[in-house]
């Protein structure tokens, strides 16, 4: 993006849920954001609210207490604070790589959308999660070719519409006022997938943002464990009819049943790995034909758009320090440059630690409270898990690969 070019002013809403700790986290990563005009607005409940106080990023921060386990109502709490001109979701468990709204923001611009939907990156910190994908009005999702990291207007099948995926996506704030925000029928799943069906019918535009990441990391919530393995499918159920009957045309019992075979198989793979009791399996998909036939009965009100009288003021995050560093070590070094590199960023800095063991061990990237980027695996093991498993390679060679692989996400300036 060019000097000269317009520069939007983005509202980060950030939605959160009892996790207060994750919070704290994903709420370090957006202090560390570089882009010049931004707001961060948390819509948490208590617990999450109290925690912020502590961050010091807490004096800068718009927020609104919500106690309800509802996604969407969340998210359109949050709104109803915001002041940019865009408008950018992001969940408490997930984490923005620094450039991440240069990179919405960019995408934008090249394509004029309305709206942009970045990728996510897994557990692992290098894995995708999620790239372009479609949705459709039977609630399917549909992987779109994405073949290299520049914004692109992805080229959809009729019906289909670009997914905005909830925890990395961003809308023009006056358009999602338009549409009535997020459907409040949705409590959990979905809502971004009706989102984006709703924003294809209006006629607007999505684009891609692949430079746009952000690491989700799954915590555990009240509907998984730690271990991913689902507690409560309840709202998959009830969200699916839900949709279907906002988004009518499909077989709705081929659809139930393509849903409960799913999310058998889910839970089959998890009794595979020891995660779930089969007696565990029957009651799960007990809770997910109840969650089916409430959403089949549930009240469906009419969703009007949002009324905005006065555009809350902007309350702009200070900039932070330019640039990233980049410290690196070996396994006998890590712990005291892992020291060093949790001072740069408790002094405000960005900073990645790229520590190598000589072993082909495969790699893992974190993000860690203290703010600092990890990556930790072998010298001779591989990162992009396509690659092979033994490389040989010098030292130096293999800290430049891995920092051309992230330094356009993180603003790395290698000169």
């Amino acid at each position: 993006m060019s000097e000269a070019a317009h520069i939007p002013a983005f509202s980060v809403i950030v939605a959160s849920y009892q996790r207060p700790e994750w919070l704290q986290r994903c709420l370090t990563a957006l202090w560390q954001v570089d882009y010049p005009i931004f707001e961060i607005i948390v819509a948490a409940d208590n617990s999450g609210l109290i925690a912020l106080s502590s961050h010091a990023v807490a004096a800068h921060c718009k927020t609104v207490r919500c106690d309800t386990a509802n996604i969407a109502a969340t998210r359109n709490a949050g709104l109803a604070l915001a002041a940019g001109e865009f408008v950018a979701f992001i969940d408490d468990d997930s984490v923005p790589e620094p450039m991440w709204l240069r990179h919405h923001a960019d995408a934008l611009a090249r394509t004029g959308a309305v709206a942009t939907v970045g990728y996510v990156r897994g557990r692992n910190g290098i894995s995708f999660q999620s790239r372009a994908e479609s949705v459709d009005s039977e609630a399917e999702t549909h992987s779109e070719p994405s073949d290299n990291d520049k914004p692109f207007l992805p080229k959809l099948a009729a019906g289909r519409a670009l997914k905005l995926v909830g925890t990395n996506a961003v809308v023009r704030r006056d358009v999602l006022n338009s549409l009535g925000g997020f459907d409040t029928a949705f409590r959990y799943y979905l809502d971004d997938a009706d989102l984006s069906i709703r924003l294809m019918q209006a006629g607007k535009t999505a684009a891609a943002a692949p430079l746009a990441e952000v690491h989700h990391a799954f915590a555990a919530s009240d509907r998984r464990t730690q271990l991913r393995r689902p507690s409560c499918i309840f709202d998959i159920g009830r969200s699916t009819a839900i949709y279907l009957r906002r988004h009518p045309g499909a077989d709705h019992a081929e659809i139930f049943a393509r849903t409960k075979l799913r999310e058998a198989n889910r839970l089959y793979g998890h009794m595979v790995r020891g995660t779930c009791e089969p007696r565990e399996v029957k009651k799960l998909l007990h809770d997910l034909k109840n969650g089916w036939e409430e959403g089949v009965s549930a009240d469906l009100p009419r969703i009007p758009a949002i009324s905005v009288s006065r555009v809350p003021d902007f309350r702009p995050i200070p900039a932070g320090p330019p640039g990233h560093r980049v410290l690196t070590s070996r396994l006998l070094h890590r712990k005291k440059r892992l020291a060093q590199a949790e001072k740069i960023a408790t002094n405000g800095d960005r900073v990645s630690h790229i520590s190598f063991s000589l072993t082909p061990v495969r790699h893992h990237l974190r993000y860690l409270n203290s703010g600092v980027w990890s990556q930790t695996g072998g010298q001779f093991g591989r990162s992009v898990r396509s690659g092979p498993r033994i490389r040989w390679c010098r030292f130096a060679e293999r800290v430049k690969e891995e920092i051309r692989r992230v330094e356009m996400q993180r603003g790395i300036d290698e000169t």
